[in-house]
Formats: structure tokens, C-alpha cells, sequence
């Protein structure tokens, strides 16, 4: 049995509140919670390059606990009512 990948993106609604420092630092937070971690493909160039969303790569069976750590993220930088998350099956 083939794993589904799920590509989660994550934007943020009004980009210029948020401003690119505040997408960028909790995109490298968000890096750094997986970059050793081979069920999430995430990339830090795309990060650095983020002006109004960030998207990733997610196993389908790592999908829900990966949520939970982008919305621990999203409040530690204050941004949760900030952001929306799509999630898409590959």
C-alpha cells in the first residue's frame, strides 16, 4: 500500500500585517521541527523565499500530529488568527 502525501499550505490572509520577517522566522521554527524528520519534506529555501504562505509535504498517517505542531507554531509567534491551512492530497 502506496502512503499518500498531503501538501499543507499554510497562508497568511493579510501577508502585509503579518510582514515577511514575522512568515520567515515561523517558517525556519517550523523547518527546525522537521528537518530530521523523513514523514514531513519541507524546504528552506521556499521559506526564505515566503512572502504570503508557506507549503510542505506531510505522509498522510503524520498529517494530524504535523497540525498540531504548525498550530503550537502559529501561537508561540502570535499568528493564529492570521493563517489558514489548506490541505491538499497528492
Amino acid at each position: 500500500m502506496k502512503e499518500v502525501q498531503n501538501r499543507v499550505r499554510i497562508r497568511f490572509v493579510d501577508y502585509e500585517k503579518s510582514t515577511i520577517h514575522r512568515i520567515q522566522n515561523f517558517g525556519e521554527d517550523l523547518w527546525r521541527s522537521y528537518r530530521a524528520n523523513n514523514r514531513v519534506q519541507i524546504d528552506l529555501g521556499e521559506i526564505d523565499r515566503a512572502t504570503d504562505e508557506i507549503v510542505f509535504m506531510v505522509r498522510d498517517t503524520f498529517l494530524k500530529k504535523s497540525l498540531t505542531e504548525v498550530h503550537r507554531l502559529l501561537k508561540v509567534h502570535l499568528m493564529e488568527n492570521e493563517a489558514v491551512i489548506d490541505i491538499e492530497k497528492s
